[in-house]
């Protein structure tokens, strides 16, 4: 039974940076505008979470946070959500210049783990 009550997380770790011309405001617009019309429809997704730096030892840390059913649930939230990419910006020369915004505030790198969920050692 200790597979009963077990959902996926997939953790991705990123690290920030600041733009010429960019500011927190326009990071936030665009990551609101990008999850609006991606995460949110999602309906693979059970729960999305993002986290930016508070006090760690690195005030660039950025943490996205998603939990799943399973893996296959997983496997496919990720082709579904290149679906709902590709439905909001038809347009493949806005969806780069889109993505490009949204990017240029993250560095060219990130770190990813799947871990496995117990409810009945977790609070809610």
């Amino acid at each position: 039974a200790q597979t009963e009550n077990l959902n996926l997380v997939h953790i991705t770790k990123l690290k920030t940076q600041m733009p010429e011309k960019g500011s927190f405001a326009e990071r936030d617009s665009l990551i609101a505008i990008y999850n609006a019309n991606v995460v949110n429809k999602n309906d693979l997704i059970l729960s999305h979470r993002e986290y930016g730096h508070f006090f760690t030892s690195d005030s660039q840390d950025y943490l996205i946070i998603e939990e799943y059913k399973d893996f296959a649930a997983w496997e496919e939230a990720v082709k579904k959500t290149e679906e709902l990419i590709e439905a909001a910006w038809p347009d493949e020369d806005k969806r780069k210049a889109f993505m490009d915004s949204m990017d240029q505030y993250f560095k060219d790198w990130h770190g990813d783990m799947l871990m496995r969920t117990n409810s009945d050692l977790s609070k809610n």
